[in-house]
């Protein structure tokens, strides 16, 4: 072969290189192209089915993917965020959503979206994050739904959704979140729901499912939140829930739930923040245990039929800030049954003590005025408590409202409730009190109290001490109280 013909194949070799490379670009860049004209004509067609301002922006004056919510991958520039949430939008959601098939992320939450969820969203295999909360979506959810095997988050809360919660998200491998609250689904809390072992928030909160809880829901070993007040729910707390001793909020509200609490509670979930179970017909003491729960915040167990010695170790629960015990059958009749407000004084985050119509007897101790300078409200109305009424009230400074009404305290008012320059409202009616309002009462702040003289006439409502003549403040300051 002479160089001639060396140089010419060396040529061809060298052509023939270019067009592969032409040729893949060309299908590379066609591809995009495709793509970006699928996504484009996609996100169009969203916007032809909404109306809000906010979408402005989607016009052929700007490449899509600097459209206002939308965020495209860094090198395909194929759609893979939709964050339109608080946005304003009406109307309804285009099953052309289905057609983004990069997408990740998916926010409409916030909005008037109206009409059914498509069933296209199924399309969108690579979808993690479904958020579509707080819309006017109606229907049932797409079985659909299933197909997205990659979904993490899947919020549908505060819709007009009905029907009974479909099998296929059962078969959703990688859920983390569930939010299903405030819409109208019935049928029970499934038991196939347990399969989802990577839950970690489950939230059906506010709607009529009826039923139990199943026990399959112990299979949830890393459940953080579990939320289903207000379901019309019944039967007994299953033992598996307390098996969950990652838990961090419980909250089973507004049910029928019957039976008694475990007495390991606390110690089988050692990580709870938050309690809600009022409203249940729960029975038995509360678990001494409670107290190991050293990261509580909130508890609330009342409107129950709990009895026996409130005997919690509070001083352990140095982070809770509110508790509601009221509607309670607690009353022991032990001379002591009220010593557990002296483990109070180390919960010093504490702003509501609500222990009103428990079943109380005996006297206040002057323990309870430790509590915290933090406190706002202290509820004690409803009880058969008795004797006088501790002066180291007045220590509890940051008070708003003090509800002391239909008990059995008698003696004088104590002055130093009148140093409180917080307080708003006092209840006092329906007690054996003596003796005159205290004249500091009220003195530089507006306030208002509520009293009874012998013959039950109301005395005094709104008392704007602060606005009223000297004269007349003498006068309220000298009304006897019985």
């Amino acid at each position: 072969m002479n160089s001639n013909q060396l140089i010419s194949s060396s040529s061809l070799m060298h052509f023939l290189f270019y067009v592969v490379i032409f040729l893949t670009s060309t299908a590379i860049s066609t591809s995009y192209a495709d793509g970006n004209d699928t996504d484009h004509h996609s996100l169009l067609e969203i916007k032809s089915m909404i109306t809000s301002e906010a979408l402005t922006s989607w016009n052929n004056s700007l490449h899509f993917c600097d459209w206002i919510g939308v965020t495209c991958g860094k090198w395909e520039k194929r759609v893979t965020r939709l964050k339109l949430n608080s946005q304003g939008l009406e109307g309804s959601l285009s099953p052309h959503v289905g057609n983004l098939s990069f997408l990740c992320f998916l926010s409409l939450s916030n909005n008037s979206l109206q009409g059914k969820i498509p069933q296209e969203l199924g399309r969108l295999s690579r979808l993690q994050f479904l958020y579509l909360s707080t819309n006017k979506f109606s229907g049932v959810i797409p079985v659909n739904i299933s197909r997205c095997s990659n979904l993490e988050t899947l919020s549908l809360s505060l819709n007009d959704l009905v029907g009974s919660i479909p099998k296929e998200i059962g078969s959703l491998p990688k859920l983390v979140i569930l939010y299903l609250g405030d819409n109208m689904f019935t049928g029970q809390i499934p038991p196939f729901l347990g399969n989802i072992t990577s839950m970690e928030v489950f939230s059906v909160t506010r709607n009529p499912l009826g039923g139990s809880i199943p026990d399959t829901i112990g299979q949830w070993k890393n459940l953080r939140e579990f939320d289903s007040g207000g379901c019309g729910l019944s039967g007994t707390i299953p033992y598996s829930l307390y098996n969950l001793s990652l838990l961090i909020n419980i909250t089973l509200a507004y049910n029928n739930f019957t039976g008694s609490l475990p007495p390991s509670m606390g110690a089988m979930l050692p990580c709870l923040v938050r309690i809600r179970l009022w409203g249940n017909q729960l029975t038995g003491p509360l678990p001494l245990s409670i107290s190991n729960c050293s990261r509580l915040g909130y508890l609330d167990m009342g409107g129950n039929k709990f009895s026996g010695k409130l005997a919690i170790d509070f001083a352990k629960l140095r982070d809770i800030y509110y508790i509601r015990l009221s509607y309670n059958l607690f009353g022991s009749k032990e001379d002591d049954e009220l010593m557990f407000i002296d483990s109070l004084k180390n919960c010093t985050r504490l702003k509501w003590l609500l222990l009103h119509k428990c079943k109380f007897q005996g006297m206040l101790p002057t323990s309870i005025g430790n509590l915290s300078n933090k406190l706002q409200d202290l509820y004690l109305y409803g009880n058969q408590l008795h004797g006088n009424l501790p002066s180291s009230i007045g220590n509890l400074v940051g008070l708003k409202r003090l509800h002391l009404q239909g008990n059995h305290f008698k003696g004088n008012i104590p002055s130093t409730i009148g140093i409180l320059r917080n307080l708003q409202v006092v209840y006092l009616h329906k007690n054996q009190f003596s003796g005159q309002i205290p004249k500091s009462m009220g003195l530089g702040h507006p306030f208002t109290l509520r009293v009874f003289s012998k013959t039950g006439a109301f005395l005094g409502v709104c008392l704007w001490l602060m606005m009223i003549a000297a004269k007349s403040a003498r006068l309220w300051s000298h009304v006897c109280l019985f």
